[in-house]
């Protein structure tokens, strides 16, 4: 809006310089048209009754000079061929300003055309000025020579009326525009109010919390812009809890089926190992006593098993408030790796970190955190071999960066996308809520979780922390 007003002004400004100057070339030629039949009247008065000019030169240069004083203007008397017979001011002529013949131009219209008056614009070195050309009459009405009226005050004149003109509409226009400065910041500021709203109604907008509807009084295109956001916004929150409901509801059938499924693997060898039992029994088996140790501990190794899907399955959906304080990481790594010590496994801590080290996590939920990656990485392992652990440690940009590597034999390409989704694992026991769970504590200790893996190769598993 300012632009707008701006160049309006300053259109406003260019064509009224221009009228100034069409005005005032106007008035310059209808006063040195007056001028100029004043002076000829004058002339053609004082030189009646004497029929050759030619012989009275000295006495027309007199005449000249003294009308020239009178009426404020410069007067040239040419012959009828068109060369200079006297003027009121000879010195521009004998120093070459002005030519002692008269324009082509005015001579044509005035000798040939047989005009009553001509206004030329003419032009000596870079002035330019005004020449008013009228024919001269003997007493018998014949045309025996022409008089010229140069106005040479027409430029200067000119600049100082647009110079005027200029100083006064820019004191004007800049009043003018800051008034509208003034306008279009209260008005634009006013448009774009409901759209700043709007605009932190759409960034505050969080489908897991209760969210503001804008409200705006007038029924305007803004209050149907804000009616359109608070119809859109109430839809979009019911779509949100719909689409969580539904979620959760997958989530907890496949959550179900996975526990189903898990449970159903160890029934199916504890029943066949009691109906085996008792057809030992029945028959009179003569080792009854081995058969029934051997049973007893494959079912108390199923039992064992079923537990761990249920310990795994409670402490998954049932995850302990995170209890927030400073913690010293590389004595949290320490003590996960004394767990694993009596293991059959190799673990080193790498660490570029030397002094404090300490982060804001729930201690607890950060060992469980390094030993499950551990144990993971010793799960990785082909049979046969010796699992190696190397645990890094370094400072970066103001975070800790720990990084859990194995030499296992790697995540496939295809599976990199599951390996923090719950229930999902390759492993043949267990429920797959390992990662999810250490995702879900690592996030909440404001950190982040990805890892690098090359087939055959091995995995390396990186956690961030913010430094405290």
């Amino acid at each position: 809006m300012s632009a707008v007003s701006f160049i309006s002004l300053a259109l406003i400004g260019a064509l009224t310089v221009v009228y100034v100057m069409h005005e005032y070339d106007d008035r310059n030629k209808e006063m040195i048209s007056e001028k100029s039949r004043s002076v000829l009247l004058e002339l053609e008065n004082k030189l009646k009754g004497r029929g050759d000019l030619e012989n009275d030169q000295e006495m027309i240069t007199a005449l000249l000079t003294k009308f020239s004083k009178v009426f404020f203007t410069d007067i040239n008397l040419y012959r009828f061929d068109g060369h200079l017979l006297a003027t009121s001011r000879p010195r521009l002529f004998d120093e070459g300003l002005m030519a002692e013949v008269m324009d082509p131009e005015a001579y044509d219209q005035m000798r040939f055309v047989q005009s009553s008056s001509y206004i030329h614009e003419e032009q000596i070195g870079e002035l330019e000025y005004l020449s008013a050309y009228v024919p001269f009459r003997d007493d018998n009405g014949q045309v025996i020579a022409f008089m010229s009226l140069p106005y040479f005050a027409r430029q200067y004149g000119l600049q100082q009326e647009i110079f005027s003109l200029l100083a006064t509409l820019t004191n004007i226009y800049v009043f003018l525009i800051l008034i509208s400065i003034v306008l279009a910041l209260f008005i634009s500021n006013r448009i774009t109010e409901p759209l700043r709203i709007i605009r932190e109604g759409l960034r505050n907008l969080k489908l897991d919390r209760s969210n503001r509807t804008i409200e705006w009084k007038s029924d305007d295109e803004i209050g149907q812009l804000v009616d359109e956001y608070n119809r859109t916004l109430s839809e979009l929150v019911r779509s949100a809890e719909l689409l969580a409901r539904s979620e959760r509801e997958s989530a907890w059938r496949e959550m179900a089926k996975q526990v189903a499924h898990e449970i159903k693997n160890p029934l199916t060898p504890m029943k066949l190992s009691i109906q085996m039992l008792q057809r030992s029994k029945a028959d009179g088996a003569e080792d009854l006593n081995e058969r029934i140790d051997r049973t007893s501990r494959t079912l108390i190794e199923q039992i064992d098993t079923l537990s761990n899907i249920a310990t795994e399955f409670s402490t998954f959906a049932k995850m302990p408030k995170s209890n927030i304080e400073p913690v010293e990481l590389i004595a949290v790594i320490e003590s996960s790796i004394d767990l694993y010590k009596n293991a059959d496994v190799r673990l080193t801590l790498e660490t570029e970190v030397h002094g404090d080290c300490t982060i804001q996590a729930d201690r607890d939920q950060l060992v469980r955190v390094f030993n499950n990656l551990i144990k993971n990485g010793i799960q990785a392992t082909p049979d046969g071999q010796v699992a190696e652990i190397t645990i890094g440690l370094k400072k970066t940009n103001g975070q800790f960066v720990v990084s859990v590597a194995d030499k296992g034999a790697g995540i496939p390409d295809e599976l990199r996308d599951k390996i923090f989704v719950p229930n999902f694992t390759t492993k043949s026991s267990g429920m797959g809520l390992g990662l999810a769970m250490v995702k879900n504590i690592v996030e909440t200790s404001n950190g982040k979780i990805w890892f690098e893996s090359e087939p055959d190769q091995g995995t390396t598993f990186y956690i961030s922390f913010l430094a405290s």
